[in-house]
């Protein structure tokens, strides 16, 4: 169960980062590009994870990882909320 949680927040982190970096032009903040880097690298580390035996992930980066995923859903929701208002 920890290890499907692990790999859904990865996805959403990784999905997430590439729209992201996808939007951002040449003149974007260095740090923030950095920043949606590391995040998508993260991401398809988890999910490439288990390819290599790493099936019992520890209880931190799972909180760290659906922590950061539920802050990106929650904002998603809130601008899909804000559009249609």
């Amino acid at each position: 169960m920890i290890l499907i949680l692990n790999l859904l927040a990865g996805t959403i982190l990784l999905a997430y980062s590439l729209c992201v970096l996808n939007r951002m032009s040449h003149r974007s903040n260095h740090m923030f590009r950095l920043f949606y880097v590391l995040l998508g690298v993260g991401g398809l580390a988890v999910l490439t994870g288990p390819l290599y035996g790493y099936t019992q992930p520890q209880m931190g980066e799972v909180l760290l990882n659906s922590g950061m995923a539920g802050i990106v859903v929650a904002s998603w929701f809130a601008k899909d909320r804000r559009v249609i208002q």
